[in-house]
């Protein structure tokens, strides 16, 4: 089977031809030449087929020029897939060029001085020494600079043990120690970037591109060329591209990764689109009013690296202790030169020293930490944040879609007119039919369970964030929300007593009605997550001492679930406000506060917080707001972002002691005379390389990015 799908501004034709492989139900493996190219961005392309509606997973094997999508077996999902597919361009989705990113490190200077060491030997002295003093110059004037812009710091001592060296005319132990310096610096900051790189990769995953009308023609244009005033064309399956104003079209969205809520919302001209909203059903023109770095997105990832450059607390202390162990390390060496009167144990006592391993130590564990937790699902945004979820005693849970799934079940079916359960809930899946809203996902999937099927005699009239009429033997059925009953004259309140006892468990009821009188009523529930207790549990392993449930449930419902996940307190019949107002009074008591949330409403309880977590399917600005957010859907990721954290924080603890254990011991036989300046700094460099070794390896840091995309596949 071979389609012919011209790719816009793609390459020429006969090389762009799209080829279904195998196709089984819910099932394509497709030809793509184009896939094999090596500037192909691989991890663009299945962001941008998962994004469809109705695609599950995205398998891609370049090296085979071939793609394996799973989707929902729907003819209108295999359309969608193969009609994004022929628009894709290539050219738009190939990666960066190759090179440093600004402000990166290089490993170039390391191997350097590698090949200046090995060379040494063989070199004029003349020209060795000559080298080797260029090598080591610039750590020599910044420890300058820095004593004269900062006084007496980790810069200035560096700077001292490769001049003492020098001084004694021990150039090679003078450009080993530089070498080793160089090095540890490298790998800190080559871990700070990746994991700040990982971070921004995964929260802002903005389109390829967009459709946009320009003087009376729709293109598709990149991403970064759409212009504030442009008008943005967005139809079923994709994701809105801009900040903007709804001016034509009407479409059911899914802004559950901007608001929390998973239920799809109207949109009709004069509603605002944001960005990363996706939709479901109708087509949408929208006047672009924020784009570019000012949409959703772009503003939550400079959020992040505005995040990612704060430090906590430990590794401020453990900055402020590394500086502070300067003037002991100055003054053993003049002890020891007053003592001794020896410039070999001077020079031996100055290449040894607390300060490298404690500086290091503390930010290298905490990098390697939030890189390692990405492989786990769990995107931590800076040092902070970590040292305040080990601390939190107190976690506080809102419980929509955290605590239950945020998918809906069909829990009561209740016929109101003669009718049986069978009979009301076969009408409903089948005026759902065509609908893919949670709800219509709800009543379709419990009819069928129940082998049930019903026959319409006309057309179902959708009418859009209302509700649906259909014909049946002649008589009108409508089937929505309360107000749209109303409005159609159907009257519910013989029915009260039974709709208050589902709202008094928690549920959402949809109501019924046949020939203008009530017919049924629906009630559906968010059901608890599987872990949920589980979570609960491990998290009192951890240390939490007090476990805290906010909600707008009724208050009877709400407590039967605290009860049965084991919760200290639950907070039921709540406003939005009411929940930022509760964190304040925790906080009064003494509290150290972590809140777990995943919608609009929870953004000014997550920044109040001690420190906020938001769940993977929450609002983008929630996700903003929170100090941790979860890319995978399982409260369990919560109890794993505690453990996580808790162990950094051993890890550094641990860290700190033997670096002090061990330094000690290497001062006394620097001191003593017993070790050589080649043999310090190297046992001295050697036991910082293994500390750091030993952080990341506790840490289970990820290699590379392919490592943690594999992981999360």
């Amino acid at each position: 089977m071979r389609l012919d799908l011209s790719l816009t501004g793609g390459p020429p034709a006969g090389t762009s031809l799209l080829r279904i492989a195998h196709e089984a139900h819910g099932r394509l493996r497709l030809k793509l030449p184009w896939l094999a190219r090596p500037d192909l961005d691989s991890d663009a392309l299945a962001r941008t087929l998962r994004q469809i509606r109705g695609v599950r997973s995205v398998r891609l094997n370049p090296a085979a020029a071939s793609v394996i999508v799973t989707h929902d077996g729907t003819a209108a999902t295999r359309a969608r897939l193969l009609d994004r597919i022929g628009r894709l361009n290539p050219d738009q989705l190939r990666r960066p060029a190759p090179g440093p990113a600004p402000g990166a490190t290089s490993a170039a200077p390391i191997l350097g001085r590698l090949a200046l060491l090995a060379a040494l030997p063989v070199l004029p002295q003349p020209i060795g020494r000559a080298l080797v003093l260029w090598a080591i110059a610039p750590r020599v004037l910044g420890g300058l600079d820095a004593l004269v812009s900062k006084g007496v710091s980790v810069e200035v001592l560096d700077a001292l043990a490769v001049s003492l060296g020098v001084a004694r005319g021990s150039f090679g132990t003078a450009l080993t120690t530089d070498m080793m310096m160089e090095a540890g610096e490298y790998l800190e900051e080559t871990t700070m970037r990746q994991s700040g790189a990982l971070l921004q990769g995964l929260l802002m995953p903005n389109p390829a591109t967009a459709r946009v009308e320009r003087a009376g023609a729709v293109l598709d244009l990149p991403f970064e060329q759409v212009a504030q005033g442009d008008i943005v064309l967005v139809q079923t399956g994709e994701a809105v591209p801009v900040d903007g104003l709804v001016i034509a079209g009407a479409a059911q969205v899914n802004e559950a990764s901007i608001t929390g809520e998973s239920l799809a919302v109207t949109k009709e001209p004069g509603a605002q689109a944001i960005a990363g909203s996706t939709l479901e059903s109708g087509l949408l023109r929208i006047r672009a009013e924020q784009v570019g770095a000012e949409t959703t997105t772009a503003r939550i990832a400079a959020l992040i690296r505005g995040a990612l450059a704060e430090r906590s607390e430990t590794e401020k202390l453990a900055s402020a202790q590394a500086n502070r162990q300067v003037w002991m390390t100055l003054g053993l060496g003049a002890a020891t030169l007053a003592v001794t009167r020896d410039l070999r144990r001077l020079s031996s006592v100055f290449l040894v020293d607390y300060a490298c391993p404690i500086k290091l130590s503390a930010p290298v564990a905490v990098r390697a930490t939030m890189s390692a937790a990405v492989a786990r699902g769990i995107l931590i945004k800076g040092g902070p944040s970590i040292e305040k979820l080990s601390a939190a005693d107190t976690f506080v849970f809102d419980k929509t879609g955290t605590l239950t799934e945020g998918r809906l079940d069909l829990c009561d079916v209740l016929p109101l007119d003669g009718q049986t359960e069978a009979e009301v809930l076969g009408l409903a899946a089948a005026l759902e039919g065509a609908a893919q809203h949670p709800i219509a996902r709800a009543i379709r999937c419990a009819a069928q369970s129940r082998g049930l099927v019903a026959d319409l005699s006309g057309d179902v009239t959708v009418e859009v964030g209302r509700g649906l009429r259909a014909s049946l033997g002649g008589a009108e059925v409508l089937l929505g929300a309360r107000h749209f009953m109303a409005r159609e004259g159907v009257d519910f309140a013989p029915h009260t007593t039974q709709i208050e006892t589902l709202a008094e468990a928690g549920k959402m009821t949809l109501y019924m009605a046949m020939a203008g009188r009530p017919a049924a009523l629906f009630g559906l529930r968010d059901s608890l997550r599987a872990d949920a207790r589980g979570t609960a549990q491990r998290l009192r392993r951890a240390g939490v001492k007090h476990l805290v449930m906010l909600t707008g449930d009724r208050r009877a419902r709400a407590e039967a679930l605290g009860r049965e996940l084991g919760f200290d307190a639950v907070h039921a019949e709540l406003r939005p406000e009411d929940k930022a107002a509760i964190l304040s009074r925790l906080r009064a008591e003494g509290r150290r506060i972590a809140f777990v949330g995943d919608g609009i409403n929870d953004a000014p309880a997550l920044a109040s917080a001690g420190v906020g977590i938001a769940m993977a399917q929450g609002a983008d600005i929630a996700r903003a707001a929170a100090d941790i957010t979860l890319s995978e859907d399982r409260i369990g990721a919560v109890a794993d972002a505690r453990e996580t954290c808790d162990r950094a924080m051993a890890i550094i603890r641990t860290n700190t002691t033997l670096a002090l254990a061990i330094n000690t011991g290497l001062f006394v036989a620097a001191s003593s005379g017993r070790l050589s300046p080649v043999a310090a700094s190297l046992m001295h460099n050697g036991s910082t390389f293994a500390l750091l070794l030993h952080a990341l390896a506790q840490a289970g840091f990820p290699h590379s990015r392919a490592d943690i995309l594999r992981d999360n596949s």
